[in-house]
């Protein structure tokens, strides 16, 4: 058995609340892959210590202490050499927390920055650890106000709005081709020859533009597929078929490497409606 599949860890999605999903993971000493989400990412650390690697950066994370990741940013975690840490994560839909952002500023938003990396606030780590509670009981109705209260209170202090980074046309139209069928996207070669720059060149601007190399990026668009595809209740195999991966074992790999967990714990999550969460 590999070590993933040792690590405690549960997940946490219901189509009654769809504005959120939640990650709890228990004494693991697995890093990730450079990654990116789609969603506003809010993590706690509860116990132990982590290294997240952001921005060009490294930021050291202790327990009681909170990291906040912008949607679409590349970012990496790791625990220190020989220890193990237990954290948290809240997966907040951007496009719902812009329209709050929006609210408040009282003007349209685009994209949201969030100005610290690591954030000491207790009374906001502690709100957070109630809303988990509320969703460990399946309590829907409690845990909506507290979500609410929450993200507004999240966004009010420690975000802000952005225009949306300008990126090169190579990067956008390379975007738009990896994006446009997971199961058949272009390879570089391909990519190069329609856009007649040489491979080195196309990976430099896509690099530039989203910090991250063509490869990661399609491979990380895949396992966010697979991942909605999974919520839908779509077979494992199916999901990762469906999502571009050639075979169960290269889905199970990559899987592994840009979440530190199984496509199979992230289903159980789905079996139940809802993962059971112990605070």
């Amino acid at each position: 058995m590999s070590a993933v599949h040792r690590v405690k860890q549960a997940y946490w999605f219901s189509p009654r609340l769809p504005q959120v999903e939640c990650r709890s993971t228990w004494c693991s000493s697995q890093g990730y892959k450079t990654h990116t989400h789609t969603q506003l990412s809010l993590g706690l650390i509860v116990a132990g210590s982590t290294v997240c690697h952001y921005r060009g950066a490294d930021h050291l994370l202790h327990a009681g202490e909170m990291v906040l990741i912008d949607p679409h940013a590349p970012h990496s975690c790791t625990p220190l050499p020989g220890q193990t840490r237990s954290y948290h994560m809240f997966y907040l839909d951007a496009a719902w927390c812009q329209a709050l952002l929006a609210e408040q500023s009282g003007q349209p938003v685009a994209a949201i920055h969030c100005q610290p990396v690591r954030v000491q606030d207790p009374m906001l780590f502690s709100d957070s650890l109630q809303l988990l509670n509320s969703l460990a009981r399946h309590d829907i109705n409690s845990a909506t106000p507290q979500l609410n209260a929450l993200v507004s209170t999240l966004l009010s202090r420690y975000c802000s709005a952005q225009q949306p980074l300008a990126e090169q046309s190579t990067t956008r139209y390379m975007r738009q081709r990896l994006l446009s069928n997971l199961q058949t996207s272009p390879s570089l070669a391909t990519l190069a020859q329609e856009l007649h720059l040489r491979r080195e060149t196309l990976v430099r601007h896509f690099r530039e533009d989203t910090g991250i190399t063509p490869m990661a990026f399609l491979n990380n668009a895949r396992i966010e597929y697979a991942k909605t595809l999974i919520k839908q209740g779509v077979w494992l195999a199916d999901a990762g078929y469906q999502s571009g991966f050639s075979d169960q074992s290269h889905f199970h790999k990559i899987f592994v490497l840009h979440t530190a967990a199984t496509p199979g714990q992230y289903q159980q999550a789905n079996e139940s409606s809802s993962a059971t969460i112990t605070i």
